[in-house]
């Protein structure tokens, strides 16, 4: 082996650092690089991530609506024929005492007698009813 004088081992000594200092400085800077696109990545993929999150909540604003005004349409034909169904009932039970009115109308005036005792009767006993309350 060959002795170098100190010198030119300094020397080299001096040279390779600069070297392995080049090599880091290069090193840290892609680091620096990597982590600002990394922090620009992940600020894009946060606005995104906002942006969706806005059209989903308003995505299921108008599905609430939607359904909202389904069941008031809903519960408007449901009252309507309700009232439908009752105006029909009303109509009947008119139309039937009507009928039930005209049948004993004509009943007292084909048979007045028998009328008058039925009516007679149906007077006392309601009476006696009332009277033992």
């Amino acid at each position: 082996m060959s002795r170098q004088p100190v010198s030119k081992l300094k020397q080299e000594g001096k040279e390779t650092a600069q070297s392995v200092k080049a090599h880091a400085d290069a090193a840290a800077h892609d680091v620096a690089d990597l982590a600002d696109k990394t922090y620009e990545e992940l600020k894009e993929q946060l606005a995104l991530v906002k942006s969706d999150l806005a059209d989903l909540t308003e995505a299921t604003r108008q599905a609430g609506i939607a359904t909202a005004n389904q069941a008031k349409a809903s519960a408007r034909r449901t009252g309507r024929r309700a009232v439908k169904m009752a105006e029909d009932g009303y109509d009947y039970a008119t139309d039937q005492l009507d009928e039930a009115l005209e049948g004993a109308e004509t009943f007292a005036k084909e048979r007045p007698a028998m009328a008058m005792g039925i009516a007679a009767g149906a007077g006392f006993l309601l009476a006696l009813a009332l009277s033992r309350r």
